[in-house]
């Protein structure tokens, strides 16, 4: 296909309009969620409170007995769906259900056991991934005699939208549609098509306007699957127990500590940085095809690269060494916008803060002597008005450096 010329463009490079801001801003605008059927019925399930648990039992009739309850579906091994003719019947009676759960063998995972093995990455010896190195850091650190030393931690976070996870079906002998807020409509095709047993040609899918996606609604978190509807019918899915067995993010991946240990010299210049990242892979839970050939997650080092589309570190450092423990726990990570670079970013920053801190030296100031030969940072260095040495601002509680 041949590409239309630059100076027969209508609309792209030109400044236009947005035609839905009205809408949005007088609560106008049409989500998926608001989606109306003629005879629609609704669906509320809930999943196993814990990763790789299991349905045991439920109280089947208590729940049909109650008003408009049509359908109790067990969807899979690991959850239960209530079918009404209205989303708050549904929600009450599968709060009825008093489901019982097999114990799984996640059921004795906690926050302190996954501290203890995130911990055990920061010190680790094998397994362990080198993302970005120059001159030889531990030595240049260990022989200093001014260093210092932090570890961070992330902990999970999640991933709520505005708008709850959803999906609304209408599934017949000659065709199943869907209406659906997600990222990637492509990818809803096979299953859509596996689910109803049509073939792909005989099923369409809808999108909406996300209420919040930010990689919650991509390919993988979001699977609408009509079989999770009354059976060749119309209905809408919702889930509201997402928050306690939604996809994890805390901007990725999902929890995290960093170790980081820093050197400098008479002069204050930083000489030795270190920095161990002991941490879930997102691509090996969510996309592993993506991993590197030796299995590292070439995203768990956005913002800290030598180079490359994801994400080059701002400063030159004589010896530096950032590695990453690969930790994956039971809790699959799903992206988030910005993924690795948040936590990242936060890391690195309040480490060098604390340096210059240390070093007694402006916390800008000492940035840009390590930017000399990265000059987008250092250009951006240069437009920033704030400092956060001297004198606070009248009104102001507090000022700093962010990137």
């Amino acid at each position: 296909m041949k590409l239309k010329d630059p100076k027969d463009w209508t609309i792209a490079g030109q400044k236009v309009k947005r035609l839905d801001t009205a809408d949005k801003l007088t609560g106008k605008q049409i989500y998926a969620v608001d989606v109306k059927l003629p005879g629609m019925l609704n669906a509320s399930i809930m999943d196993a409170p814990v990763f790789g648990a299991k349905v045991k039992s439920y109280d089947e009739a208590k729940a049909k007995a109650m008003p408009g309850v049509r359908h109790v579906l067990k969807v899979g091994e690991t959850a239960v769906a209530v079918v009404a003719d209205t989303w708050w019947q549904a929600n009450q009676a599968l709060k009825a259900l008093n489901i019982a759960w097999e114990e799984g063998p996640n059921d004795k995972v906690s926050s302190e056991t996954i501290a203890a093995f995130l911990q055990e990455g920061l010190e680790a010896k094998d397994g362990v991934f080198v993302g970005n190195k120059i001159g030889d850091a531990p030595p240049a650190i260990d022989g200093a005699a001014k260093k210092l030393e932090a570890t961070f931690f992330s902990p999970y976070q999640n991933h709520a939208c505005m708008e709850p996870m959803n999906c609304t079906a209408r599934w017949t002998a000659d065709k199943c549609e869907v209406w659906v807020a997600t990222q990637n409509g492509m990818r809803r095709s096979p299953p859509r098509a596996e689910a109803a047993g049509l073939p792909p040609a005989k099923c369409e899918v809808y999108k909406y306007h996300l209420g919040g996606g930010f990689g919650r609604r991509g390919s993988r978190t979001t699977r609408p699957r009509p079989s999770s509807s009354p059976s060749k019918s119309r209905g809408r899915r919702s889930g509201w127990s997402d928050p306690r067995r939604g996809y994890a993010a805390r901007p990725l991946p999902a929890i995290g500590m960093c170790k980081m240990s820093a050197d400098w010299t008479t002069r204050a210049e930083l000489v030795g940085l270190s920095m161990r990242i002991a941490a879930p892979s997102i691509l090996a839970s969510a996309a592993p095809a993506r991993l590197n050939k030796d299995g590292s997650d070439f995203i768990a080092f956005q913002g800290l690269n030598p180079q490359g589309p994801e994400g080059q570190i701002g400063y030159t450092v004589p010896n530096l060494l950032v590695e990453h423990a690969m930790r994956n726990t039971h809790v699959p990570p799903g992206f988030w916008r910005g993924v690795n670079n948040n936590q990242n970013a936060i890391w690195l920053e309040t480490f060098i803060a604390e340096v210059a801190k240390a070093a007694g030296k402006d916390p800008l100031e000492f940035r840009r002597k390590m930017m000399a030969n990265h000059p987008k940072h250092l250009l951006c260095s240069m437009r920033s008005p704030t400092r956060s040495a001297g004198a606070r601002p009248a009104g102001r509680i507090a000022r700093g450096i962010a990137r």
